[in-house]
């Protein structure tokens, strides 16, 4: 029996504007080159005030991706999502974790779905179950119209089968991935976010049709603490789990350069017939809770070699999610900058493009930040950390787990 949430949706009249105009079959959808996934109702996935993971975020993204002129192609909307139900639901998650979060939802003490990180609330069941059917419509319009298709409130790639964990109760990302294969055969997950994408990676570690790929900041110096070099698969999933574990303060340079010596290789080695790319934001320079380095440039780097990559080997099927990100700023014109690539544009807005005014006055007064002015206000990197010894180093330990060579880049 379905749980509804009793809480009020939370939408505004612009949003029943975009949905009257974005949904309905009148603007012929052959002609946008992406599907974007976002419901007005994603924000009721809210642990409330003080807590470090703001769903509102990724809101202003796609608040401003709908500001922006597009050009002649554009975003196909889809703008009503229903909650996931319980039989995709338990495709992946055990029925008694299930059954734990339906009940959080009623109660009016909130009570944690883990060690101390997500609790439950009101409505929870339903909010998170809407995150995993985005995520899941996400691939499945990626592959009806074999086109790109973007997620930017799914990411949630910590919840394990049996449990909660890093402000994830239902993992979407994982769902998504089972979806593809179920339809597909072999899919590429690669994950840029901070922190290891421990659900997903342990999730599929005996399967031999998903190939997973994960940068993330060194487990020694930030949750949840995994991903070491040494975690590579198991049965028919050995060789199959990549970890490329960074330390503190690497950037660019680490990102870009590990992309076309390690990813690029094992993506055309696998040969996927989709890729789910999880675009976590909390890496870019300035995040609150990690300590990586990247830029626009790294993001960018990544999302067009994915782009050119599945357009030449998956009949265009990549799916973007959002992830982690615990700067408003950051978040909102990276996810954004993301969607205008997807949309078609191919390099995104210029660095000094102004961002609409009307979408600026939509950041909340209580987030007490300053809206940025232009496209080029996310934060600045540091010093990169990151060298070629470093790299070299890491490589060797991964050719070493995978009984291979990976090529080195100029």
């Amino acid at each position: 029996m379905r749980l509804h949430s009793d809480r009020p949706s939370r939408r505004s009249p612009s949003d029943d504007r975009l949905e009257s105009r974005y949904v309905t079959a009148e603007e012929e959808p052959s002609r946008f080159v992406s599907t974007i996934v976002w419901d007005p109702r994603f924000l009721d996935y809210d642990f409330g005030p003080g807590h470090p993971f703001v769903m509102e975020y990724r809101g202003l993204a796609a608040g401003l991706l709908r500001e922006i002129d597009l050009g002649p192609r554009g975003l196909l909307w889809k703008t009503d999502v229903p909650p996931a139900d319980h039989s995709l639901l338990v495709r992946f998650h055990r029925e008694e974790y299930i059954q734990l979060v339906e009940g959080a939802s009623h109660l009016e003490r909130r009570i944690w779905l883990d060690s101390g990180d997500t609790p439950g609330f009101r409505g929870c069941h339903d909010a998170a179950a809407r995150i995993v059917q985005g995520s899941v419509e996400a691939v499945r319009a990626a592959i009806e119209r074999s086109a790109p298709a973007f997620q930017p409130g799914g990411g949630l790639h910590h919840a394990h089968r049996d449990r909660a964990s890093g402000f994830c109760i239902y993992n979407d990302v994982a769902l998504a991935v089972d979806e593809a294969c179920r339809s597909l055969g072999k899919v590429a997950y690669v994950d840029v976010d901070a922190h290891h994408g421990d659900g997903v990676m342990y999730g599929f570690y005996g399967r031999g049709d998903v190939l997973d790929i994960d940068f993330h900041q060194d487990g020694s110096s930030l949750f949840p603490g995994t991903g070491d070099v040494s975690e590579s698969g198991h049965d028919d999933g050995e060789g199959l789990k990549v970890n490329l574990p960074l330390p503190p303060g690497s950037g660019d340079r680490a990102l870009v350069s590990l992309l076309h010596r390690v990813v690029l290789p094992m993506l055309r080695e696998f040969r996927p017939r989709l890729i789910v790319l999880q675009h976590g934001v909390d890496g870019h320079a300035g995040d609150p809770l990690a300590q990586l380095q990247y830029t626009r440039t790294g993001y960018l780097a990544v999302l067009h070699e994915l782009l050119a990559f599945t357009g030449e080997h998956c009949s265009g099927r990549l799916v973007v999610t959002g992830g982690g990100g615990y700067d408003p700023t950051n978040v909102a014109l990276t996810l954004a900058r993301a969607g205008t690539v997807l949309s078609g544009l191919t390099d995104g807005p210029s660095d000094g493009d102004p961002l609409p005014a009307r979408w600026r006055e939509t950041f909340p007064s209580r987030l007490k930040v300053v809206p940025p002015r232009t496209w080029s206000d996310e934060k600045s990197p540091g010093r990169d950390a990151w060298t070629r010894e470093t790299e070299d180093a890491l490589v060797g330990r991964l050719e070493a787990v995978l009984g291979r060579r990976f090529p080195r880049v100029a």
